[in-house]
């Protein structure tokens, strides 16, 4: 039987924006050309004797959609599709278009974008990126409101590897027709405001659309570093702010959970860590959080008091033996048992239910058992990960941890904390 085909690795929006930048100033210096495709430069960039470069001669082809010329004012556009590859991501299929100028009052007469008025460049608000390029941004591409992230408050969320990926590529075709001057594009993403709402964008407070980003220029399906890299970004928004508390959750259940448990707190505060346990605490840890809080179910919970840094399903050995030899040394045979029996179900929440329903006490006390533990585990990541001199001095006490265990209805079943 054939072996599963490699996953289809795909490209940033960064890329996308970037290619769709060469395209629309080759057509706009040498209008008789329309690129098929672009050969773009990929991040990451450095200057070198004043001039952007590209650390390396990886080149990623990128298909152009279309490209658009008009002679008075001169100006041109191309459009890229984002492919997102394998990779389930909000942005995959949206298109993104550069319009190209040498001046930037030729952009004011935009073709084709007469029904959206704040679309327009707006004077003044132009970003200069290396080389002599200019980028203003329009429908679809967020604006960042809190501080914290790569970007500063009021501008455009292109982020800063972007920004010279786009300003190389603008600058290479410019050069290519025999251009040295000015450049100035004009960036939207049509659907980009749709997109966005379906991203963590508006909690980190990029508002009006979807961020352009990328490190490396392409896309790994199912990427542990672009998770990580969310996760990271969230905790630099939550100290930025000045917000102590990191409430951590595996998904938008335990996330919703922790939200009624903890009202008070505000939505950056929440960060969904996903399977990514061990990253997240130490992360938290080496941001001096005071309080950190987790919220799971029960089979995160025994991979978390199993020291497991990544907490998937199919991740370490299996849970429920585990489980029922931890009642069986605590002399409840009859519990472990249930726990192990093919009546139990194949999950451990299933199991736990089971035996809440025939012994409710005993299954609340190896719960706390169980709880003990995963705290150990994660005060442990976080005494790895702490700075040795902590903003309030080296005698800083250790965080605050609370730990909040849901049942299958999304109630509380279990919170335990710790001081030290």
């Amino acid at each position: 039987m054939p072996g599963r085909p490699p996953l289809r690795e795909g490209f940033t929006t960064g890329s996308g924006a970037a290619a769709a930048a060469f395209a629309a100033v080759n057509r706009l210096l040498s209008p008789n050309s329309a690129l098929a495709s672009v050969q773009t430069a990929l991040p990451p960039f450095q200057t070198v004797n004043g001039q952007l470069c590209p650390q390396n001669e990886t080149r990623l082809c990128i298909p152009v959609h279309s490209t658009q010329f008009r002679a008075q004012p001169p100006l041109a556009g191309a459009r890229v599709i984002k492919d997102g590859g394998d990779d389930p991501d909000a942005t995959d299929g949206l298109i993104l278009e550069v319009w190209a100028a040498t001046s930037a009052r030729h952009l004011a007469g935009l073709p084709g974008l007469a029904d959206v008025g704040h679309d327009y460049p707006i004077a003044g608000s132009a970003l200069q990126l290396d080389g002599g390029v200019f980028l203003s941004t329009g429908r679809g591409v967020g604006r960042v409101t809190l501080p914290g992230l790569p970007v500063a408050p009021g501008e455009p969320a292109v982020n800063p590897e972007p920004r010279r990926q786009i300003a190389f590529a603008a600058r290479e075709a410019a050069l290519a027709a025999g251009h040295d001057g000015p450049i100035h594009l004009f960036l939207r993403v049509p659907e980009g405001e749709a997109a966005a709402a379906k991203t963590l964008n508006a909690r980190l407070g990029i508002l009006g659309g979807i961020s352009i980003l990328g490190t490396r220029g392409t896309v790994r399906p199912y990427s542990h570093e672009a998770w990580q890299a969310t996760i990271s970004q969230g905790l630099d928004i939550a100290r930025a702010l000045g917000l102590a508390s990191a409430a951590f959750s595996t998904g938008r259940n335990s996330e919703a959970a922790l939200q009624r448990l903890f009202p008070e707190l505000p939505p950056q505060s929440f960060i969904q860590a996903a399977d990514y346990a061990g990253f997240s605490i130490a992360s938290a840890g080496e941001r001096d959080f005071r309080h950190l809080i987790w919220g799971c179910y029960p089979g995160k919970l025994l991979k978390l008091a199993r020291g497991l840094e990544y907490t998937h399903a199919r991740s370490g050995p299996p849970d429920l033996p585990w489980l029922a030899e931890l009642a069986r040394q605590a002399g409840a045979d009859a519990a472990a048992e249930t726990l192990a029996g093919p009546s139990s179900g194949t999950t451990v929440r299933g199991a736990f239910e089971l035996l809440e329903k025939t012994e409710p006490a005993l299954a609340l006390n190896i719960l706390k058992l169980v709880a003990k533990m995963a705290l150990h585990t994660l005060r442990g990541w976080t005494a790895q990960a702490a700075r040795p001199y902590r903003a309030g001095g080296p005698n800083t006490p250790p965080p605050r941890i609370t730990l909040c265990l849901f049942h299958n209805n999304h109630s509380l079943w279990l919170r335990t904390d710790t001081y030290g």
